[in-house]
């Protein structure tokens, strides 16, 4: 009798450790690391409307310890999202993207996080995931590492639940080719394709990797009832019937035949019955004179890069060049800077500020139409980014080429754009290359 208690007594202790074994596995905390030691640990998943960091205990070393709370944030419906921790060599730059597949990897969507907690190398970050395959049980996350040592995506992955509950609608796409207009554009999309190749590789080691795909649009733009090429998307946002949303940005545009093809990066999960796509087309040249501005003899003046970079909500450093309203908006130039502690062939060896006051709402844009020396010669420049200070605008142009030049003329655009939507069932790269 003794026996038999003393074995039950046994195997129940078994039984127990067993049980707690399997809870723990099932529990364990999942952790991506990377070749150069880096380590992110997903320490919680919420679905609500209010979002803050979790408890959680910080790395083992004490000078590495992060605070385990921070900063909460609200936001107006419920939102997906993930907590995780980054641990990092401080000394090293790193910059970490989210990628949210379906199971079967046919597609993704991008993301990062903000941190909520922490110090640089240890710091505990907010993902926001306003997209995600939400009528599956379960999706993945992967990343992708940016650092001194260059671009590394991650073989292991975080597994997480959907907490979003169907049933969801089922949208009627239109039939293509559709047509859409806004004022005086009409747009035709004739063709809609889900896993396109991109010209950006983002995960080198994989080209069909779906982080390395986009969508393809195919679309024929009139004005007036007029083919034109002088409208082009410059930006989309994809929706679907379950709440998902991603913004898109236009990777390339190729005109033939009067038909503009067109590569954009992200889309959606191709196995939706149909996606809402909103694009903005903006118009590139042969701009109506009421738009135009130009600007002569903007004065070339020597500064330096580092205030450029640093600075560039305070551009009022020097007398205002001209201004003038257009549009509604009161338009100010500053003179022009050489910088004088870049080398002769940095990128960028030159800037250019323009303020806008108040902002351009909503669908306004500017086009820097021509930049050119006294001598009517074009000088390179490329957008270096805008920043916003109150209610004002400030537009950067970064400048290359520019040795010797004392003076510049500027001429400039300030337009409308032109906004249409398709509901549309996207075609998938395979079957579209097989038809």
């Amino acid at each position: 009798m003794k026996t038999k208690i003393i074995l039950w007594s046994v195997a129940s202790i078994l039984i127990i450790g067993l049980a707690a074994g399997a809870f723990w596995w099932l529990r364990r905390p999942q952790i991506i690391t990377f070749s150069d030691d880096a380590k992110l640990t997903l320490l919680s998943v919420e679905y609500s409307k209010r979002h803050a960091p979790p408890t959680a205990k910080a790395s083992a070393t004490p000078a590495a310890r992060a605070p385990a709370r921070g900063r909460s944030f609200t936001t107006t419906n419920d939102t997906l999202v993930a907590w995780v921790r980054e641990e990092y060599d401080p000394q090293q730059y790193h910059y970490f993207q989210f990628f949210i597949y379906d199971q079967a990897g046919t597609a993704c969507v991008q993301t990062s996080g903000a941190n909520y907690g922490g110090n640089r190398s240890n710091q505990i970050v907010a993902v926001r995931l306003d997209a995600f395959p939400r009528r599956q049980g379960k999706f993945v996350v992967r990343v992708q590492e940016q650092g001194n040592g260059g671009q590394e995506m991650s073989d292991q992955k975080f597994v997480i639940h959907s907490p979003a509950g169907g049933p969801f609608a089922k949208w009627v796409p239109d039939a293509l080719p559709a047509t859409k207009e806004d004022d005086d554009v009409s747009v035709t999309l004739t063709k809609l394709i889900a896993g396109a190749d991109t010209p950006y590789q983002r995960n080198q080691d994989n080209p069909d990797d779906a982080a390395n795909k986009g969508v393809q649009a195919v679309f024929h733009v009139e004005r007036n009832g007029k083919p034109v090429s002088n409208w082009q998307p410059v930006s989309v946002e994809t929706t679907d019937a379950t709440s998902n949303h991603v913004s898109g940005g236009i990777s390339q545009n190729n005109w033939q035949d009067n038909n503009d093809t067109v590569i954009y990066q992200y889309g959606l999960w191709p196995d939706e019955p149909a996606w809402k796509i909103k694009l903005e087309f903006s118009q590139q040249s042969d701009f109506a004179d009421n738009e135009l501005w130009t600007v002569q003899n903007i004065p070339l003046q020597p500064g330096r890069q580092r205030d450029f970079n640093t600075n560039p909500r305070n551009p009022q450093t020097n007398a205002v060049v001209a201004e003038t309203d257009l549009n509604g908006i009161h338009l100010k130039v500053f003179p022009a800077k050489q910088f004088t502690d870049v080398s002769p062939n940095n990128y960028q060896q030159g800037g250019l500020t323009i303020q806008a006051d108040p902002s351009p709402p909503a669908g306004m844009r500017m086009t820097l139409v021509r930049l050119t020396d006294d001598q009517a010669n074009d000088v390179e420049n490329s957008g270096y980014g805008t920043s916003r200070n109150n209610n004002l605008t400030i537009y950067r142009y970064s400048l290359r080429n520019i040795s010797g030049l004392t003076n510049l003329n500027l001429t400039i655009a300030l337009h409308k754009s032109r906004f249409v939507e398709f509901i549309a069932k996207p075609e998938k790269a395979a079957v579209a290359a097989a038809q």
